[in-house]
């Protein structure tokens, strides 16, 4: 009796550790996208600087030609600001803070759930406001949004003062919110949905396999085009170690 004893609780405990190392090493679901590593934010110390971190999606950022963060802090109205790496900002960034990224190939990168959506007439009228603003102090500007679950995307775009390009696109209600300006190189590759053209009177639209429905993916090549794919940010090598700034607004 014993010595079935000893075996029946040699066989529970490694089913027990088995079953602790699958937890520990089953991976994540197909498909999930992440902006992040899996380091505990709140164990970093922000101070210290680390390697650039991807983000983009499910965000908002503005994109805008300078070195000079302080001064485009200012202009964005962005308070409380303090020195912050990648790993802490971009994690604070998507809870509702500001990060301000180091400067990059001349651009300067702004991403946070505390900036504007643009994902209204009324939140794209005060996005171009902010634009000109940018745009007429460090000659052009622009900004990303994009939301998976609802397949919302939009892009802007501003130089010296004036807004140039404005694309945005509902998907979860199969409509443009805005459409401004005329396509730039890139976009004119693609035949962009357009719910104001006419062409959308015929039943037979949407069915056209040449028509280029935008999604995120579609938005991240632009912003490469235009500037710079955040998404991609952790692939750079040439990108040293470095500090940017965390803020509210």
């Amino acid at each position: 009796m014993t010595s079935k004893k000893m075996t029946t609780g040699i066989i529970i405990g490694l089913l027990i550790i088995a079953g602790l190392l699958f937890s520990l090493f089953r991976k994540s679901p197909k498909g999930q996208k992440s902006t992040t590593n899996t380091t505990n934010p709140t164990t970093v110390d922000q101070n210290i600087p680390d390697s650039a971190i991807g983000f983009g999606y499910k965000c908002m950022w503005f994109a805008v030609k300078t070195r000079d963060q302080q001064k485009l802090i200012s202009l964005l109205k962005i308070k409380n600001t303090s020195n912050c790496n990648w790993k802490v900002g971009i994690d604070k960034a998507y809870k509702g803070s500001i990060f301000i990224t180091p400067t990059i190939d001349g651009w300067t990168l702004t991403c946070g759930l505390g900036l504007p959506a643009g994902d209204s007439k009324e939140s794209i009228s005060g996005i171009k406001k902010i634009l000109k603003t940018l745009s007429k102090e460090f000659g052009e500007a622009q900004f990303f949004c994009t939301q998976r679950v609802v397949e919302y995307h939009c892009w802007m775009r501003a130089t010296k003062g004036q807004v140039t390009r404005v694309y945005s696109y509902l998907g979860e209600r199969g409509e443009n919110i805005a459409i401004e300006g005329e396509p730039t190189d890139f976009e004119k590759k693609y035949k962009l949905v357009n719910t104001f053209s006419d062409e959308t009177k015929d039943e037979k639209y949407f069915d056209s396999k040449d028509l280029v429905t935008p999604d995120e993916e579609f938005l991240m090549k632009v912003a490469e085009h235009w500037s710079i794919d955040p998404s991609q940010l952790e692939k750079r090598n040439d990108l040293s170690p470095s500090l940017g700034l965390i803020g509210q607004r």
